[in-house]
């Protein structure tokens, strides 16, 4: 990077939150649907998922420290299930996962058969699919670089998350970046709003997990 892509980097690091929104472009939530639904940059294919196996360890030792095998556990968004099948592997039977990509299904088909085969796959957006589920369906629901892709006029998966959810909620969230495809919150604002309680928060800024950068904030809630 030149000096004048630093000094627009630092610059732009640096402006407020509200600033930013003024200059980003957002895109309408029915072409997020199209973009996850086949991504068509590198960055979001597939296969690149299959790659952080130390996010999927993270999550998983966040779960083991507080549930047992039994539980019954929703991640929303998985794509091709990296995170589930830690989980499986682990002993975690009761998994379930919505995802709006038939691609990353297939791909998860092909890389964890066993886990695949053995677990609930919900292929749709999870605005449509999380409406069915019932009250406290779930011991854990969980989401790693999901809802900073919900677009605003989506935000009512949010209550429903909260309504689903039995014992815990977890997030691990980027809640700053800002661009066409991602909508920065305060999580813990989001879900204590909706009667949760948060009682454990891990940041990211010195963080050696690949793909968690300092704008990331790992939140865990109870009902």
């Amino acid at each position: 990077m030149n000096t004048i892509g630093r000094l627009v980097k630092v610059v732009n690091d640096n402006l407020p939150l509200a600033v930013k929104k003024l200059y980003v472009k957002r895109k309408r939530r029915e072409e997020l649907f199209d973009y996850w639904s086949s991504p068509y940059d590198g960055k979001n294919m597939p296969s690149e998922y299959l790659k952080g196996r130390e996010r999927s360890v993270f999550l998983l030792n966040l779960v083991k420290k507080y549930m047992d095998e039994k539980s019954k556990i929703l991640e929303i968004g998985c794509n091709v299930g990296r995170n589930l099948n830690e989980l499986f592997c682990a002993g975690f039977k009761d998994l379930s996962g919505i995802e709006i990509s038939k691609n990353a299904l297939e791909t998860m088909k092909a890389a964890y058969h066993d886990m695949a085969k053995a677990i609930v796959i919900y292929n749709s957006p999870v605005e449509d699919k999380i409406k069915d589920f019932e009250d406290n369906a779930f011991d854990v629901v969980f989401t790693m670089a999901v809802l900073e892709h919900i677009h605003t006029d989506s935000e009512f998966i949010f209550s429903h998350m909260a309504r689903i959810t039995k014992k815990l909620l977890i997030t691990i969230e980027d809640e700053k970046g800002l661009s066409w495809r991602h909508f920065p919150r305060n999580y813990k604002n989001v879900f204590e709003g909706l009667g949760l309680k948060q009682f454990e928060e891990i940041s990211f800024g010195n963080s050696k997990i690949p793909g968690l950068t300092k704008h990331f904030v790992c939140r865990i809630f109870k009902k």
